[in-house]
């Protein structure tokens, strides 16, 4: 029996080595400029408010997507390649370039959108366009701002 259960353990264990696991929450493994993606990402929604007034920059797609809203403050949140709930507001891919892009309309207009915290993953580096997941803010629900 100790022979089966040692011949058992020595077949399995190199495959345990072949498994590899993503840990989402330790990004060190990853290329620095990954690692730097995601903080920037991220530091944005480290004392952002929930729900949040924003007002919509555009989206484009250049090298990578980009779907940014602006607050009063400033600050700039970006929520490409996430797993967004738009409702049935039609957002585009190239609305703050495309004039004829369905969402250009809502391009300056603002919004109450609420975010949480999702597993998606980001896109890089220097355009090779791979990804990495990641644990990023999404958007969870949206709506037209009509109090201003």
């Amino acid at each position: 029996m100790k022979q089966i259960f040692a011949l058992a353990f020595l077949t399995c264990t190199p495959l345990l080595g072949m498994t590899q696991t993503v840990d989402t929450h330790d990004y060190s493994a990853y290329p620095q400029m990954a690692q730097i993606e995601i903080a920037q990402i991220q530091a944005p929604f480290l004392d952002a408010p929930n729900p949040m007034v924003v007002t919509y920059l555009g989206s484009q797609m250049n090298d990578y997507a980009y779907f940014p809203f602006e607050a009063d403050n400033g600050a700039v949140y970006d929520f490409a390649y996430r797993n967004n709930n738009l409702g049935n507001l039609p957002f585009g891919e190239n609305d703050g370039l495309e004039p004829r892009d369905s969402g250009r309309q809502l391009v300056g207009k603002r919004f109450t959108l609420e975010w949480e915290y999702e597993l998606s993953y980001i896109v890089c580096c220097e355009g090779q366009n791979n990804t990495y997941p990641a644990i990023l803010p999404r958007i969870k629900e949206i709506q037209l701002d009509v109090e201003r």
